[in-house]
């Protein structure tokens, strides 16, 4: 699931299981701590720019696996396409492109 999705990105090539099971450890610490905002404020400031649109697609990927957009779902895509400044028609597409894409 997850992982592998993740592996299949440039970004990721080069993790093996022991860097993948480190990051998702440090990744769910913050989350736990301190919250949904903290954990994407704290990514911006280490994400490259260029990286920031893929950041929200695969958070969007993740968030629609079950091809339904909830409204808490809803909700946090619109906070996480806000802090990482993504342009909202752009948020759109890729919400309407992942929403066919996990439709099946």
């Amino acid at each position: 699931g997850l992982v592998t999705s993740l592996l299949r990105m440039k970004l990721f090539s080069n993790y093996n299981d022991k860097n993948m099971a480190a990051m998702f450890n440090k990744l769910t610490g913050i989350l736990k701590r301190e919250g949904v905002e903290a954990l994407v404020t704290s990514s911006k400031e280490v994400l490259q720019a260029d990286l920031r649109e893929t950041a929200f697609t695969v958070a969007a990927d993740l968030t629609l696996a079950d091809g339904v957009l909830a409204k808490g779902e809803k909700d946090i895509l619109a906070k996480i396409q806000e802090f990482l400044e993504v342009p909202e028609d752009k948020a759109v597409t890729i919400i309407e492109v992942m929403l066919i894409k996990n439709r099946g």
